[in-house]
């Protein structure tokens, strides 16, 4: 039996700004929310169920990977909706055979009820056809439109390429924007010189973890810390330790970059399909390469004679599935993301190696069972609390339900009033005119009348106002945390999705102590 509840989606993509519009226009999530409820409040039916939102702020529509979306669908599939609705069929999904599959197949089966206000589609309406002509061919615009931009915007980039210039959001460690020319880039000189010095360690016959050590024994900021550190107020590289150390990865990333050359290079991965995120590495030989756009920092032969030092590589296919905590476990000395050891089965600080830094060394975390044992019971713990909160909102939200209804019969009974006394006040006039009573008479009856009259109204504007604040506190039934918390609530042991839906990270300590940074952690601060 599906339960009389509304699941409202509201999904924005960084993508509909490349529209002309901003997110303060239509497409806004306050907008597209604002929208919805006031079709909902029109409609007397509709008006009478509780609502959830699920909100996807920054994700393309284009596939259905979304966490909001998945949520919702998984709790329609439960039963716990009979109506979903967004501002249009492009919210929902720009893939039209994906689309189609939910407007023909799943919504039908489990019986419920899609609206797409904008496109003035509401299921009920086409229940044992399909949705006729007109919605297809919506559904093959949005996905054909996304398609579209997809290649406008990858062709747009490729030209860009071609002529030398950075499509990409900032230019490479080493370098830095030119103030005079757009999308072109200058030599930074306090970073060249460690580029300079990593090439010409490694032409000397130093391997890729000597010149890691060497760089971290000397201090010298890694280009994360050194972005921070001359970019405040931008974002990027924002979750950087103040204690990052260089390790082989950065040092072989810097090694292998082609435009310390001089020559701009692009198109080194080249998507799979428009509108996918998934993308393969092209071979060298394709590449975009365009020499001499800018100042050099090495020439291309000591490039090349750095790649016979290093050599290539070696990359392990991920072939076992991602355990619980996997990406969760952080050093709390340098804030970096610690390794599994397979041996011992805890968690390591790998910048603690390479001449690293003695407080990573020092740290030594718990076994990965006593973590994910930990980490569990602290989510049932959570749940419990959310299930508490969870009845005392219905609790509150049923009393709010009764002083509306009340509140309702008491204004019916002014209205009536009102009506009596307005009846009352001709009758006084009638009196008047026929000669029954005086003028004097008639003027303080009409002004007694007209104070009772005024003082109703305003105690049914003051209910009404009461009425709107009782009926918007109760809109929203479930909050996002509620709505996760339906979904793990059955697991009997910790997933890989349950551990990132609740844990932001697990900071780990010396002695094996350790502190969990929980998600949604304002949610349970407080009476909703």
């Amino acid at each position: 039996m599906l339960e009389k509840k509304v699941a409202i989606y509201i999904r924005l993509s960084y993508a509909d700004e490349e529209t002309g519009r901003t997110k303060d226009e239509s497409n806004s999530v306050i907008n597209q929310r604002g929208l919805i409820h006031r079709y909902l409040d029109g409609h007397a039916e509709l008006s009478q169920y509780p609502r959830t939102e699920f909100v996807d702020d920054g994700f393309t529509g284009t596939n259905m990977n979304r966490p909001a979306f998945q949520r919702m669908v998984a709790a329609i599939r439960e039963g716990k909706y009979c109506c979903c609705i967004t501002k249009d069929f492009s919210r929902f999904a720009r893939d039209y055979i994906e689309m189609g599959d939910y407007l023909e197949y799943l919504f039908p089966f489990l019986g419920v009820r899609y609206i797409s206000i904008n496109d003035n589609y509401d299921s009920r309406e086409y229940r044992g056809t399909t949705g006729g002509l007109d919605v297809v061919m919506r559904a093959i615009i949005y996905d054909a439109y996304s398609k579209d931009l997809s290649i406008k915007s990858k062709t747009g980039r490729m030209q860009g390429r071609k002529k030398g210039r950075r499509v990409s959001g900032f230019p490479g460690y080493g370098y830095k924007k030119d103030p005079q020319r757009k999308a072109m880039d200058v030599i930074d000189p306090e970073a060249a010189v460690v580029v300079r010095r990593i090439f010409d360690s490694a032409i000397k016959g130093m391997s890729v973890g000597e010149i890691v050590a060497m760089l971290n024994r000397e201090g010298i900021p890694t280009p994360g810390m050194y972005f921070c550190q001359h970019n405040p107020g931008i974002h990027k590289f924002r979750n950087t330790s103040e204690k990052q150390r260089w390790n082989y990865g950065i040092v072989y990333t810097i090694l292998k970059r082609y435009a310390y050359t001089g020559a701009a290079v692009g198109g080194i991965r080249e998507q799979v399909a428009p509108c996918k995120r998934s993308s393969v590495k092209k071979d060298r030989a394709d590449w975009i390469v365009v020499p001499n756009m800018h100042e050099a920092i090495i020439t291309p032969e000591e490039y090349e004679l750095a790649q016979k030092v290093i050599g290539e590589k070696i990359i392990f296919p991920a072939s076992a599935p991602p355990f619980p905590l996997k990406s969760l476990v952080v050093c709390g000395n340098c804030l970096r993301r610690m390794e599994k050891q397979k041996s011992t089965k805890k968690f390591r600080c790998k910048y603690g190696d390479c001449e690293g830094d003695e407080g990573c060394r020092a740290i030594r975390s718990p076994k990965e069972e006593t973590l994910e044992a930990i980490i569990f019971q602290g989510i049932q713990e959570y749940m419990q609390i959310a299930e508490q909160k969870r009845i005392k909102k219905e609790q509150k939200l049923c009393e709010s339900r009764k002083r509306t209804t009340a509140s309702h019969t008491n204004v019916e009974k002014l209205r009536r009033r009102i009506e009596f006394l307005k009846r009352s006040k001709f009758r006084e006039y009638e009196q008047y005119t026929s000669g029954g009573i005086s003028k004097d008479k008639y003027l303080q009856k009409k002004r007694e009348i007209d104070a009772e009259i005024s003082r109703m109204q305003a105690e049914i504007e003051a209910a009404q106002e009461r009425n709107e604040a009782e009926m918007t506190e109760s809109r929203v039934m479930h909050t996002a945390f509620e709505d996760v918390c339906e979904v793990f609530r059955e697991e009997k042991s910790l997933t890989y999705d349950m551990a990132h839906a609740f844990v932001d990270r697990i900071l780990v300590y010396p002695d094996e102590r350790i502190e969990v940074q929980w998600r949604f952690r304002d949610c349970l601060n407080g009476d909703e």
